[in-house]
């Protein structure tokens, strides 16, 4: 048996070498004319978990698997999704979703070409949840060919918008693979699991458009042509609740105040269609219901659970939102007024938010960056700091506190006077300090360097105070830190994790007690 698994491997280094020699010829004939990428070694992989420990190589394979089916479920062939999974695995890409921060040279580095790369790339930008509009239930509602509708979302002008969180309204472009399908074809296949039929019902009122018109269903597209569709519940997004782990801070019958923890998404878009927080307060608001009238579990359907004043059908009870990786302090809305009443006071800018942020380089100790933000002019899935281009633009303000560092790293409390999206994010990665693990305005270097610990952007809201809906009283709710950005904190404060949030919120209260004195609630 010995001998003959000597010659087995014998075999297969000569088929190794062999595959190498044609592989060095090829490239000899090509005579430098032109550039040939060669692929990466199959053993590539193995080679570059040799330095890691058992304990990192076993969690490294366990995030390949779940990567594996997930670009199964893609509809990528199974072996070859294997193969992407271990090489994006390996570059520090856990999910999917992940996908549209990336460099395009990781994904030439792992070789995903073609139709692979055009799926992929359409479900992460879906999936990053970074479109931010208004959703009209009808065209008579809010017609998408009114000028607002596809705006930025931000709390001046939409107080939907506010905060760091994507939106039902979608933008996306038409890939090669699907030059001359219907329309209702093409965004059934973008956008799986939902149906043609679906989007020719969207279609029929008005909420697809290409190229900024309005189409019928049976409108071909091209190649390259820009589509924007708005999302609205229908039976084939109806919202059940689900039983998710929710850390209540504060609750009445009018509100109540989460801290949401990284990962978990605010309300259904694509990709996201359950496991999110609104399934969760779903469930909640069901098993209060049913826990006041014992013996009686009734299928409420999500409107008679929570609000939604905006008529999506996608967002009930929510005012305003929170990234799916930022942590901490969300208020939503039990009733109709309450959630008429907090989204005029986010409109009205009248709710003290205050964010914790851990971030690359030493900031001034002080600074209040005002420069307005509007969509990236040639990504669109991005943000930036727009001054004096655009009219997308709108006026943005942060008031940036540092409040501990050790000259490589700095511990900042940033004051939101305004909410758009990706606000703190985008002005401190135009000061040069963008947010410690944040894959989309990051620092690369800094990214890699502390990839194990810092695995999200770490961004926590970590305290809000706005006038109680119904009463008027003061409502203010605290959010301890997460761990990842506690240890980070902890570190530069000089104090101990289980100490960080008693610190933490005496040096955010002193740097902060003028401001927040003077500040108008009503």
């Amino acid at each position: 048996a010995t001998s003959r698994a000597l010659r087995s491997c014998r075999a297969l280094l000569l088929s190794d070498m062999l595959l190498a020699a044609t592989l060095a010829a090829t490239l000899a004939v090509a005579g430098g004319s032109r550039s040939v990428r060669a692929p990466a070694p199959r053993c590539a992989a193995a080679a570059a978990s040799e330095t890691l420990s058992r304990h990192e190589l076993r969690e490294r394979r366990r995030r390949t698997r779940l990567l594996a089916a997930e670009l199964s479920a893609l509809d990528v062939q199974g072996s070859v999704a294997v193969e992407y999974a271990e090489c994006l695995t390996a570059k520090g890409i856990h999910s999917a979703a992940d996908i549209c921060g990336v460099d395009q040279g990781v994904l030439e580095a792992c070789s995903i070409h073609g139709l692979d790369r055009q799926r992929l790339l359409a479900f992460s930008r879906l999936a990053a949840l970074e479109q931010t509009a208004p959703a009209p239930t009808s065209a008579s509602a809010s017609s998408p060919a009114d000028g607002d509708a596809g705006s930025v979302g931000d709390a001046g002008s939409d107080p939907r918008c506010e905060g760091e969180g994507g939106g039902d309204t979608l933008e996306l472009s038409v890939p090669d693979s699907l030059d001359g399908s219907r329309v209702d074809a093409a965004l059934a296949a973008l956008l799986p699991p939902l149906s043609r039929s679906y989007f020719g019902g969207l279609a029929a009122d008005g909420l697809v458009l290409v190229g900024g018109g309005r189409v019928k269903k049976a409108a071909r597209v091209r190649a390259g042509d820009s589509l924007k569709v708005w999302l609205r519940a229908e039976r084939e997004l109806s919202l059940v609740p689900e039983p998710l782990p929710l850390e209540v801070l504060l609750e009445d019958d009018h509100v109540v105040v989460l801290n949401k923890q990284a990962g978990l998404v605010v309300h259904p878009a694509p990709g996201h269609w359950s496991g999110t927080l609104v399934h969760g307060l779903l469930h909640r608001m069901l098993q209060q219901r049913t826990d006041a009238t014992p013996g009686s579990a009734p299928a409420s359907p999500s409107s008679d659970l929570l609000p939604d004043v905006s008529g999506s059908g996608l967002r009930p009870g929510v005012v305003h939102r929170l990234d799916r990786f930022t942590t901490g302090a969300i208020v939503a809305a039990k009733t109709a007024r309450a959630q008429r009443q907090l989204m005029a006071a986010f409109a009205a800018r009248r709710v003290w938010k205050v964010y914790l942020a851990v971030c690359v380089g030493e900031p001034h100790s002080r600074a209040v960056i005002d420069a307005p933000i509007g969509r990236h002019t040639t990504d669109r899935l991005r943000m930036a700091v727009r001054r004096g281009d655009g009219a997308d633009a709108r006026e943005a303000l942060s008031v940036v506190h540092r409040i501990a560092t050790d000259g490589r790293l700095s511990l900042v409390a940033v004051l939101l006077r305004t909410g758009r999206t990706h606000q703190i994010r985008v002005h401190l990665a135009d000061a040069g300090h963008p947010v410690l693990g944040d894959p989309l305005y990051g620092d690369a270097n800094w990214n890699r360097l502390e990839a194990r610990t810092a695995r999200r952007p770490l961004l926590h809201a970590s305290e809000l105070r706005l006038a109680h809906p119904h009463s008027g009283e003061l409502l203010h709710a605290v959010a301890p830190a997460p761990d990842d950005l506690a240890a980070y904190g902890a570190r530069l404060a000089g104090v101990s994790p289980d100490r960080f949030d008693a610190w933490a919120r005496e040096a955010t209260d002193a740097v902060l007690a003028e401001a927040r004195d003077s500040f108008e609630y009503c």
